[in-house]
This record gives structure tokens, C-alpha cells and sequence, in this order.
């Protein structure tokens, strides 16, 4: 009778060790397609992959581990693209904009190579084929700017900084420009004041806003930059009593290589504006622009107080 029972249970332990086997085997196998599955899609490059991190399982959990992974992976590659389709731009872009100062320098080479222009002439055509070169100069080092600030090759760094340094600054970058114009420049600005940015990139995105209006402002005219605290931001006002921007074109003119219509005669490649805006969102703050045609602009740099 005891060896009945012995080999009963014998025989059902056995058949246990039988079931559990051929149970793990099958949750391995099962296990080990939903991870290929998985993979396979993430290879493929699917937009849509069912992921079971909801499952209380090792699946579950190695399934999170990976939709984190391919998050990760997926945010990557979409920088990436986007990168590469800034840089077509950007090249694009470049292709283009060269192209009239090119031609002009060509067209006064042309010309001064011919026999028979006496020397006044020849002094002009050389003075205004040096401007054009002046002019494709600063256009590349603007777009080399503007590139390593898209693609993430420069980074903004913002710190706690003074904002009166800054803005003597920028006004001392402008000040030669606005003296053969004869445009006074006031600032009223407290030594106090501190904003979170980044000095060298701030500077440039203040100068481009203040060589904006010397630019747009005629002779003998006004210029007043002030600083003041609102609840979150330093807010730095360039007010002008130039020729104005049309209601219409206020959200044009950060647009890259835009130029007012009217504005033909005044120098420029249409890129401080957009550098201005991108370098202030990049250190979290914003820009804000009021205008009347033949008043003048109003234009205002908040910049974060705290990190």
C-alpha cells in the first residue's frame, strides 16, 4: 500500500514537474516573441508599437525599460532630422543671399578692368565693390551665428548678470553708428538690476535691437533705452521716434531675412531681429513689439529674473 501511494506521488510530482516545465517553456517562448515583436517594430521604425508596460509582468517591466528606450531613440532621431532640415535651409538660404553682392562685385570688376575710366570713377567703383564685399563679409558671419545657434553646436548659458553692463555694452557696440547720425541715446537703468542670461549672446541680441533703430531712424533723431522689474522678467525698453513698422508686418519682421518694403535703401541682410528673438527664447524670455508709422517702435526684452 505504502509503495502505491510512493509511486502515486511519485507520479504526480513528475507530472507537475512536467506541467511546469512545458508552462515556463511556453511563457518563455511566449516572453521571448513579445520582446522580438517588440524589437522588430522599434527596428522598423513604427509609429505605433503595443508596448504592455501596463502588465504586471517581467514583460511588463522590460517592456517599459524599452518604450523608454524608444522614446529616447525617436526624440533623437526627430532632433536629427530637424537639424538636417535647418541646415538645408540654412544652406539654401546662403545659396541666395550671395548671390547680389557676388554679381555686384563681379559687375565692378568687370568694369574697372576696361581701358579708359579715369581715376574718380575708378575710386567709386572700388569704394562700392569694397561694400558689397563688407556686405557678403558680415551676411556669412551672420549665418554661421544663426546656424550654430539652430543646430545646438552653441548653447546659451544664462547666469545671474548685471543688466546696466549689458546694456552700456550693447550702446558702446552701437555708439559710432549713432554718432554719424547724430542720434542721442539715453538709458535709464539701475546698477542693481539683475536678469538670468547669457552676457556675450544677450549683448549681441541687444545690439541687433539698438542697430535697428539706428538703422530706421533719421538723422538728429532720439533714441531711449530703460530697464525696469515687473513680477518675473527685467524688462529693457528701445524706444525709437523712427519711421515706424506697419501693424501688419510686426510678426514678419523676426521672420529671417525679411525687410520692409520701404526699407530697400537702408542696409541690412534682414537677420538681427531673428538671431535677437531666437537668443532670448533660447534663455526663456521674449520680445514684444508696439508701432506707429511715423512715430516710431517700441521694442521690449524681458529676461528671467530666476532661473
Amino acid at each position: 500500500m505504502t509503495t502505491i501511494i510512493l509511486f502515486t506521488a511519485a507520479g504526480l510530482l513528475f507530472l507537475a514537474a512536467v506541467g511546469i516545465i512545458a508552462y515556463t517553456r511556453h511563457s518563455l517562448i511566449m516572453y521571448t516573441k513579445k520582446l522580438s515583436d517588440c524589437l522588430d517594430s522599434m527596428i522598423a521604425g513604427d509609429e505605433e508599437i503595443a508596448f504592455e508596460e501596463e502588465e504586471d509582468s517581467l514583460v511588463g517591466k522590460v517592456q517599459a525599460k524599452m518604450r523608454k528606450l524608444y522614446e529616447i531613440l525617436q526624440s533623437r532621431t526627430e532632433d536629427s532630422q530637424r537639424n538636417q532640415k535647418n541646415l538645408e535651409k540654412t544652406i539654401s538660404d546662403l545659396s541666395h543671399q550671395v548671390k547680389t553682392p557676388i554679381a555686384s562685385i563681379r559687375m565692378y570688376q568687370n568694369i574697372l578692368m576696361r581701358q579708359g575710366i579715369n581715376e574718380e570713377d575708378r575710386m567709386e567703383f572700388l569704394r562700392n565693390a569694397e561694400k558689397q564685399v563688407d556686405k557678403l563679409e558680415f551676411l556669412i558671419q551672420a549665418m554661421i551665428k544663426m546656424s550654430r545657434l539652430e543646430t545646438g553646436i552653441v548653447n546659451v548659458s544664462p547666469k545671474s548678470e548685471s543688466v546696466y553692463q549689458l546694456v552700456e555694452a550693447a550702446v558702446c557696440d552701437v555708439a559710432l553708428k549713432a554718432e554719424a547720425k547724430n542720434i542721442g541715446i539715453s538709458v535709464d537703468c539701475k546698477e542693481t538690476l539683475l536678469a538670468y542670461f547669457d552676457k556675450k549672446w544677450t549683448t549681441e541680441a541687444l545690439f541687433n535691437i539698438i542697430d535697428n533703430a539706428v538703422k530706421y531712424t533719421k538723422e538728429g533723431g532720439e533714441i531711449r533705452i530703460s530697464a525696469s522689474a515687473t513680477d518675473f522678467f527685467i524688462r529693457i525698453q528701445v524706444r525709437d521716434n523712427g519711421r515706424g513698422i506697419e501693424e501688419s508686418h510686426i510678426t514678419e519682421i523676426f521672420k529671417r531675412f525679411y525687410r520692409e518694403p520701404s526699407a530697400a535703401e537702408v542696409e541690412g541682410v534682414g537677420i538681427g531681429l531673428y538671431l535677437a528673438r531666437e537668443i532670448i527664447t533660447k534663455e526663456k524670455g521674449f520680445i514684444e513689439v508696439r508701432s506707429k508709422i511715423g512715430i516710431g517702435s517700441l521694442f521690449s526684452l524681458n529676461l528671467p529674473i530666476e532661473p
